[in-house]
């Protein structure tokens, strides 16, 4: 209907928010790369973005997609194959045949000029150098979402191949974003920050940031959000990204044709929304149900809130230890960090403190009886 406003937020995986705020060092970092790649030079590193789920990693990915399109570039996400060489091998020789020409075809992927098959990894630097070299004039940016779900056996021959491939000078970039325990596995596979990895962890806003995100699009949407509504529902959301935008979503629903998003519409729209982020944090209780350490949620959850929020790592290494001991444990205590940093329960912003990948999850945890 004419003359309906409607609401700038955007809750959901990888939309783009009407302001991502807070991402301005990330973004900067990204930029500059671009630029490199632009001006014809190779890029200097390539990007890992890591954090618990709900942060805006893939966020980022599709705002740097963007800014790569916009200068003319390639952007091409790499959705599959993360499990097996061969169908990575697969997935990229199709990407490779897209581009008719000398360039698609002058790297014979799979075979030596003797016609002896290569090795993974020869394989693959063949195929990346026939993809880059397939549009010379447009660089290319390699984007690879969910990257923890790489196997070493796999990221060990695709890292192999992108490093050999940047010794030839070739302009592309690799961005990448995966849960907490992404750089494990990117170790795994030989890859490291440092050398020629740049890991950038992403976590939960400023408060300043959330308010931000909260008020800047309301206004410019022509239906200004209040002080102290802006206030209260940056502190139900603790900050995390996506509550941020569901929470402003429902706050913009409740104020119905109000001219602005009161105090009242903000409480309104935090008391709709309880049964959906109850039910969220239910489905988040019942994956780790399914890798088999629900036992540990309430006790780790009790530990966070008598350290408001936040462990050495002494001491969380020293609960793992302690329930990796106990009899009902199922894992020794590096498998147990391995999968609670996988699921995004935990995780580390800063060398040496821990803490939950959504706050709020602890609450939920410690309401659960």
């Amino acid at each position: 209907m004419p003359g309906v406003r409607r609401s700038p937020f955007r809750p959901g995986r990888g939309v783009l928010p009407p302001l991502l705020a807070g991402r301005e060092r990330e973004l900067a970092i990204a930029e500059r790369l671009l630029g490199d790649l632009a001006g014809g030079r190779p890029s200097t590193e390539d990007l890992l973005f890591y954090g618990p789920r709900g942060n805006g990693k893939t966020t980022l990915l599709v705002e740097i997609e963007r800014r790569a399109r916009e200068r003319g570039m390639r952007a091409e996400a790499l959705l599959d194959g993360f499990t097996e060489v061969e169908l990575l091998v697969r997935i990229l020789r199709e990407r490779v045949g897209r581009f008719p020409g000398p360039a698609a075809g002058s790297h014979d992927a799979g075979f030596a000029a003797t016609g002896t098959p290569a090795g993974p990894t020869e394989d693959l630097r063949r195929l990346l150098v026939s993809w880059i070299a397939a549009d010379p004039a447009r660089p290319l940016v390699v984007v690879l979402d969910e990257i923890h779900e790489m196997a070493p056996e796999v990221g060990r021959p695709f890292f192999d191949a992108v490093r050999q491939a940047k010794s030839r000078s070739t302009p592309f970039l690799v961005l990448a974003a995966g849960t907490p325990d992404a750089p494990r596995n990117l170790h795994c596979a030989g890859v490291s920050d440092g050398r020629g990895f740049r890991f950038l962890p992403v976590g939960r806003l400023a408060r300043a940031d959330t308010v931000a995100a909260l008020t800047v699009p309301t206004k410019e949407s022509g239906r200004p959000m209040t002080e102290d509504a802006a206030t209260l529902l940056a502190v139900e959301s603790r900050d995390y990204p996506y509550f941020v935008q569901l929470l402003g979503s429902a706050a913009w629903e409740a104020a119905g044709t109000d001219s602005r998003i009161s105090l009242q519409a903000a409480q309104e729209g935090a008391a709709e929304l309880h049964e959906e982020i109850e039910e969220f944090f239910y489905y988040r209780y019942r994956e780790a149900e399914e890798h088999r350490i629900e036992q540990v949620l309430k006790p780790l959850a009790l530990l966070f809130d008598e350290h408001d929020g936040h462990l050495t790592e002494a001491r969380f290494e020293a609960f793992l230890r302690r329930f990796a001991d106990s009899d009902e444990a199922p894992f020794d205590a590096p498998a147990l960090r391995e999968k609670l940093c996988d699921l995004g329960v935990v995780w580390s912003e800063r060398p040496c403190f821990w803490e939950m990948g959504i706050p709020s999850f602890a609450d939920y945890l410690l309401r659960r009886g």
